[in-house]
């Protein structure tokens, strides 16, 4: 029983120690389970750089020190400089979604043509996360794009954020009106077209209906009385940007009425759809915002 014993551990820390190879087996997020064959480190940032898969290369990115602080960096085939889409995901801000929400869309983007930048931030629940760190976050992964030594065309860029999401990306096209103190002021990257998907587009409206049990407050850290300066900062500001509101109107977890306040957004709605099948790359809401961004 002894020598079992013994021979169980053994094998345990030799399969552990295997996990150390440089040439192994990942998942990469949205993706089919593609090889590393390189990896290389600098002082704030790990890039993965996984085979291609339809001729689709995936970078995966350390934007930022820290476990959530990364995404996937899709390039398509051809020599570029590509359009770049940004998704941004929701979740109410809260831990618990990442950047798996928006694989199916990132991939179906990046099978067309364009590069897609697919990113985690800090949330609600996560050290650091809420106001001001999902802020500094989403605003550290956009502008992390000329960082990067790859072919994108960053005068050719469109933001994409669902939900709380969508309320991320309204406010990161916003950012040339922050004060300098505020944070994500000075933006590097800013888009020429946002959309916004299921959008949490009014934080007062938004928080005054408990949306997401909450959410809005334990985002901002209170009700708007309680943490003006917050609500200031994260209400989206004004853009030069074309807007176009995706919504469904069996829309349970964002009312279709959050889009209204878009007064003059492009409109792409769908009777039926609910919250999450605009995540799906095949619905009727995706086809017609390809169509709207010229995208085929």
């Amino acid at each position: 029983m002894r020598v079992l014993c013994v021979f169980l551990v053994s094998c345990f820390i030799i399969s552990s120690c295997g996990t150390n190879s440089k040439i192994g087996q990942t998942s990469v997020s949205g993706d089919l389970t593609t090889q590393h064959v390189e990896t290389t480190t600098t002082t704030t940032t790990t890039t993965t750089t996984s085979v291609p898969v339809n001729g689709v290369r995936v970078e995966r990115i350390q934007y930022e020190d820290g476990l959530w602080n990364a995404g996937n960096l899709r390039i398509p085939p051809g020599e570029g400089p590509f359009p770049v889409l940004v998704f941004i995901h929701g979740g109410f801000w809260k831990a618990g979604f990442n950047e798996t929400l928006m694989a199916g869309l990132a991939d179906d983007a990046a099978n067309r043509g364009v590069a897609t930048w697919n990113f985690d931030y800090r949330a609600v629940g996560i050290p650091g996360g809420g106001y001001p760190g999902t802020l500094e976050d989403v605003a550290k992964a956009i502008d992390y794009l000329t960082e990067l030594d790859e072919p994108l065309d960053l005068d050719d860029v469109t933001f994409i954020g669902h939900s709380a999401g969508g309320h991320l990306a309204l406010w990161a096209a916003g950012r040339s009106g922050l004060g300098e103190e505020d944070p994500g002021s000075s933006p590097k990257v800013l888009p020429h077209t946002v959309v916004a998907q299921a959008a949490v587009v009014d934080l007062y409206v938004a928080a005054e209906d408990n949306l997401g049990r909450g959410a809005v407050q334990a985002f901002l850290g209170g009700g708007p009385e309680e943490v003006p300066e917050h609500y200031r900062v994260a209400t989206p500001g004004a853009t030069e940007a074309r807007i176009i509101a995706v919504h469904g109107r069996y829309d349970l977890t964002v009312p279709i009425s959050q889009s209204d306040f878009l007064v003059d957004a492009e409109g792409i709605f769908n009777d039926t759809a609910t919250h999450f099948d605009i995540l799906n790359p095949r619905h009727d809401l995706w086809i017609r915002t390809l169509d709207a961004l010229d995208i085929s």
